[in-house]
């Protein structure tokens, strides 16, 4: 126990079953850069990708193991809203409604801009009429955001409600953080 905690170096590396890294910390996150680069362009395998991650970040390299699926699935779901004709439809009047206020706005104005809203969601149910649509709320204050399913048989526009009542769907909306 006494020699533990006088050692400079890891056990295994002492009984020379591993041997050091010879990178120093200070180039490990250009170094891991790099492997992320080659493990996208396949030019290394996963489990040489992992074991170099082990060798540099220990137990905690775990985290980065999923590093290339979510690069390839933000990937994977970028070129769908580029290439997809209903993302760019919705995208196309989501400008076209922008200009006029009828595509969101600061929660003051909302009264005001109802009307311009409610064709907003009109036409996007017209153009996406066998998919399901949903309204998405940023609260600057609080750093907040939920997600709401349009029910498109009843879309009528609600009052916002009051702190801690649910709103359809689920979602629950403090007015504290509008």
């Amino acid at each position: 126990l006494k020699d533990r905690k006088c050692r400079k170096e890891p056990t295994a590396q002492a009984i020379k079953m591993r041997q050091t890294n010879p990178l120093p910390v200070e180039h490990y996150y250009t170094h891991f850069l790099s492997l992320v680069k080659d493990l996208l362009d396949c030019n290394i395998e996963q489990c040489a990708y992992e074991d170099k991650l082990r060798e540099m970040f220990g137990v905690n390299s775990y985290i980065a193991f999923t590093l290339d699926k979510l690069i390839t699935n933000i990937v994977r779901q970028s070129h769908t809203l580029v290439t997809d004709a209903g993302c760019n439809q919705l995208k196309n009047l989501y400008t076209k409604f922008r200009s006029t206020g009828g595509a969101g706005g600061s929660l003051a104005t909302q009264p005001s801009r109802a009307a311009q809203e409610q064709s907003y969601l009109k036409e996007c149910e017209q153009a996406m009429s066998d998919e399901n649509l949903y309204r998405i709320y940023f609260y600057k204050q609080g750093s907040k955001m939920t997600v709401e399913l349009i029910d498109g048989e009843n879309n009528e526009e609600t009052e916002t409600e009051e702190k801690g009542d649910e709103k359809e769907g689920g979602m629950e909306v403090n007015s504290s953080n509008l």
